[in-house]
């Protein structure tokens, strides 16, 4: 990051130093070199708000587990078209960052990038009637191919073991996994 002075002039001031304003910066330098970038953040560090992996785990933003993404509709159905918008758009961040790995300008994906598995999990008979319908809408989509659905507590258990820990074995419960989520990591 920069510290601008009062008289120097900047075209582009990104506000946080996260993956978003570092992606957004990287894309606009490439295609105009001569642009003046300033990041501004508040915080002593790069990436230690919503990129952190404390705060949203760092993760890939795919919708492969957000639900708000993918509403029920008034006739039951499930409306995946803004998942799949946001799942499309950081497939397209996925293919700058190999770009920008091909090109030298990040050292080691392996630095940059992990691979780790996404879920969904709820509670209730009624939350599991949705996401089982959730999962039949998105898993029929290429983009989100290979999710997979439970209601088994020993699978979830498998997926996730300190959830389903001492939990209820009659509780009605379900979650989805999907296991090319990735976990972005920042090293400026």
């Amino acid at each position: 990051m920069n510290e601008a002075t009062a008289e120097e002039e900047i075209d582009v001031a990104l506000i946080g130093a996260g993956i978003m304003s570092t992606t957004l910066g990287a894309f606009l330098k490439e295609l105009q070199p001569h642009l003046k970038l300033e990041i501004l953040e508040q915080l002593p560090g790069e990436a230690q708000e919503s990129s952190g992996a404390w705060n949203n785990a760092g993760t890939g933003h795919a919708a492969n587990c957000e639900l708000n993404y993918t509403p029920m509709g008034a006739d039951g159905s499930i409306d995946i078209a803004r998942a799949l918008e946001v799942n499309v758009e950081f497939d397209m961040s996925l293919q700058f960052w190999s770009y920008l790995v091909k090109k030298g300008a990040i050292p080691s994906p392996n630095e940059f990038i992990q691979p780790v598995p996404h879920m969904s999990f709820v509670i209730g008979e009624d939350n599991q009637a949705f996401l089982k319908k959730r999962h039949a809408a998105m898993s029929s989509h290429h983009c989100y191919h290979g999710q997979e659905y439970s209601e088994d507590h020993a699978k979830i258990a498998e997926w996730t073991p300190l959830i389903m820990e001492g939990r209820d074995p009659h509780q009605k419960v379900a979650a989805t996994r999907t296991l090319n989520g990735t976990l972005s990591l920042i090293h400026i």
